[in-house]
């Protein structure tokens, strides 16, 4: 392929797509026989920053559209997620772990899609089937995607899978769990340099559900009380958010990874109908708690489809 080939993960972009696209570009000569360059579509994190810091790896450059680049994507099949200029004529590979999301290739692709906690844990599994060694940076990556998209396996997304791999992993790693956890979740919570911008878009996906497109942003944190105080100028901004996107529907919540909970945030009458109709709870100055409710893959979004009657 005379094009230049990338790996790269979904919009605002998570720990699990970005290390996943580090991996992908580690592992690529053996995998698929060729060299590729792991780019982010936006800023990483500040969790993301910790561990690549943790690990002193370059944080990938940012690229916003495709030109000429042949591409692997990882961890999002969703036509709204993905990168701008993206066509079926330059994807090559797709590796993930959500629901398929329409993307269509105009030849045959390598595709890898699991119901696993995270692309983290795919990622794994290939390089077991092919027999590649992983060294302890890799193995580390590979926990972190899974401690923090499963919120250390708290999250209904997380599979017996994952809980074997992360103790494969870590007899290559030798952390200790307890404290690489705590450092994780600390790095995940921290607001050094997020705006209230950054709060509602940093975690933030746009799903077409049937005819109406629906924006649901989560924020995970040991501390909700932290974002809670800015209540009324996240609302602001969701609103904000929200017109100029066209969006139909417009959620945000914010998720205790300590006590398993969420904070749905409520905007306006048409988020209120739905959100009572699919969840059935009480709303509370602007905020419907959702106890147990940790995942937006699995307990928000399959839910807000069904309740728009769009058929899965």
């Amino acid at each position: 392929m005379k094009n230049k080939i990338i790996s790269i993960g979904h919009k605002n972009p998570d720990t699990d797509s970005v290390l996943s696209a580090i991996l992908i570009s580690k592992f690529g000569k053996q995998i698929f026989g060729i060299t590729i360059e792991a780019v982010t579509a936006d800023n990483i994190n500040n969790e993301t920053e910790y561990i690549l810091k943790k690990l002193k790896i370059k944080k990938p450059r940012i690229l916003k559209k495709i030109k000429n680049e042949n591409v692997i994507l990882v961890d999002t099949t969703e036509s709204k997620q993905i990168i701008d200029g993206l066509t079926g004529e330059n994807l090559i590979a797709i590796i993930d772990h959500h629901n398929l999301g329409g993307l269509k290739s105009s030849k045959p692709i390598f595709t890898r899609v699991e119901a696993v906690g995270c692309t983290g844990s795919v990622i794994y599994k290939i390089l077991k089937e092919q027999c590649i060694k992983i060294d302890k940076i890799s193995a580390t990556l590979m926990i972190a995607c899974i401690v923090s998209d499963t919120l250390n396996f708290n999250s209904p997304t997380s599979t017996d899978d994952d809980k074997k791999i992360f103790l494969e992993l870590n007899k290559i790693a030798k952390l200790d769990i307890k404290k690489f956890v705590s450092e994780l979740f600390s790095a995940k919570s921290s607001l050094k340099g997020i705006s209230v911008n950054d709060i509602i878009s940093k975690d933030y996906k746009q799903f077409d559900m049937g005819k109406y497109k629906v924006g649901i942003g989560v924020w995970e944190t040991t501390t909700p009380e932290n974002i809670n105080i800015q209540k009324y100028k996240i609302i602001k901004a969701l609103k904000r958010k929200k017109g100029h996107e066209k969006i139909d529907y417009m959620f945000f919540a914010i998720v205790d990874i300590i006590k398993n909970n969420s904070d749905l945030y409520i905007i306006g009458e048409v988020e209120q109908e739905l959100a009572e109709k699919v969840f059935s709870e009480n709303i509370k100055d602007d905020i419907m708690f959702l106890k147990g409710v940790v995942s937006r893959k699995k307990q928000v979004t399959p839910q807000l489809r069904s309740g728009l009657g769009e058929q899965l």
